[in-house]
């Protein structure tokens, strides 16, 4: 966990962070915290940087919305989007997987078998697997 030193500074870009974020997603689509809708991002500040960002909508994980979030992120290299797959289908469980989305490089998590086939392909530009 990176802390700020600077309670302000942080504040400050999280905020900075949070309005890009929501402006970019809310382009795309619909947020809500209860995963009806495309996408949520966490709300609460948890002194680090990082933003939380929960996909409900698949379509949200294609290379184009990833840059764009990469994008968000170009003034401040120390920071970064962890993008949680998050799809509520009754009477089945996805297994926790994502994505670390940083200036610099992606870190891919997803296990895409258990995708659509339509989402199977789904690659990104600088990018490594956390294993």
């Amino acid at each position: 966990m990176i802390v700020y030193s600077d309670d302000a500074e942080q504040i400050r870009v999280w905020e900075l962070l949070y309005v890009r974020l929501k402006d970019t997603l809310d382009e795309l689509g619909r947020e809500d915290w209860r995963g009806y809708a495309d996408y949520w991002i966490v709300s609460d500040n948890w002194g680090t940087r990082q933003h939380k960002l929960y996909i409900t909508n698949l379509d949200l994980l294609d290379a184009s919305v990833v840059k764009r979030l990469q994008k968000t992120l170009a003034d401040f290299p120390d920071w970064e989007i962890v993008v949680a797959v998050y799809l509520k289908k009754k009477g089945y469980s996805w297994p926790d997987m994502g994505l670390v989305v940083r200036p610099h490089e992606i870190v891919d998590e997803l296990q895409r078998q258990y995708f659509p086939p339509q989402y199977h392909g789904i690659k990104y530009e600088d990018t490594r697997t956390a294993h």
